[in-house]
């Protein structure tokens, strides 16, 4: 295991804000899960935040080879389809209301497009079908193979491909790494001038406070998944904000950009849904005052 005692963005003092052993019965359920029991002896579960960044993590994170077998489940194909199955329309029409967003911007007829832990597909699926020339990158090796079966070529970020990517999917993957820097710095200089990033994470401006407010009094209420599940054991290793991923992106030369509200309601999708249609109205101008943990950055060029 790794053990982060600064900040992975900054480099800077990052002070313990919560800490308790995983000798604890409310992480047994997950150490049993998975396996993880001489990893976790003698470790806790041991949060920090950064006054710098405004990034909250946790101390101890997995080692590449560790992760590597966390996330690479035995599974086949049918596992991926039936997961397809269980999809919910409106989250396929929020991939395309995005793809459409990147087209609009985009001046090539065909853009490269790279989906970062694609999983089994759905985003990358997607960017196929809307005229994409679609890699990706998936530590999950039966998922990497199930989407190489339909047509996404899966890539290692440390294999020189020479391409330049038009746009960069990072979808609830920042939070799981343990040095998200040096990711983010990968990724720019894959991006061609005036191409995009996209980073999404879990945005829990709560927790923090709930976490160190529980450390003053001891209670170990806040020790449930439901609670912590933004900064799940071992799982979601970093917390970020607004600012932080400004921060992050900033250290990978990589600079703001406000979406155009015209064209984010123009890609609104399935208007007769009631759901969609609050959505569709509401979510435009959330993405254009670039709120939350949802943004865009731009390769300067």
């Amino acid at each position: 295991m790794i053990q982060r005692l600064t900040c992975p963005i900054t480099g800077e003092a990052a002070s313990v804000i919560f800490s308790r052993p995983y000798r604890r019965p409310e992480f047994q359920p997950m150490i049993a899960r998975g396996n993880l029991a001489e990893l976790v002896a003698d470790k806790d579960y041991e949060v920090r935040h950064c006054a710098a960044s405004g990034l909250c993590f946790q101390t101890w994170v997995m080692e590449d080879g560790e992760l590597e077998r966390w996330y690479s489940p035995p599974s086949a194909d049918e596992f991926f389809m039936d997961e397809i199955g269980r999809q919910k329309l409106h989250w396929f029409a929020h991939m395309t209301e995005e793809i459409l967003v990147f087209r609009q911007l985009c001046r090539e007829k065909m853009p490269v497009v790279l989906d970062v832990g694609c999983n089994w597909g759905k985003w990358a699926s997607m960017a196929l079908a809307h005229g994409c020339d679609v890699y990706a990158v998936e530590v999950n090796r039966a998922a990497a193979a199930f989407c190489a079966g339909r047509g996404i070529k899966i890539v290692r970020l440390d294999q020189p491909s020479g391409l330049g990517f038009d746009f960069i999917n990072v979808d609830q993957v920042m939070e799981h790494l343990s040095e998200p820097l040096a990711m983010a710095r990968r990724l720019s200089t894959c991006l061609k001038p005036g191409g995009f990033l996209k980073i999404s994470t879990p945005d829990n401006l709560r927790l923090p406070r709930l976490l160190a407010q529980a450390q003053h009094t001891g209670d170990n209420r806040v020790l449930n998944p439901q609670t912590l599940d933004s900064l799940a054991p071992l799982e979601h290793v970093n917390l970020f904000t607004r600012a932080s991923l400004e921060v992050l992106a900033g250290q990978a030369g990589l600079r703001n950009f406000r979406l155009p509200l015209i064209k984010w309601l123009g890609a609104g999708q399935l208007w007769n849904v009631p759901r969609q249609l609050n959505r569709n109205l509401i979510v435009p101008f959330k993405r254009w005052r670039r709120q939350g943990t949802y943004q865009w950055f731009q390769k300067p060029g």
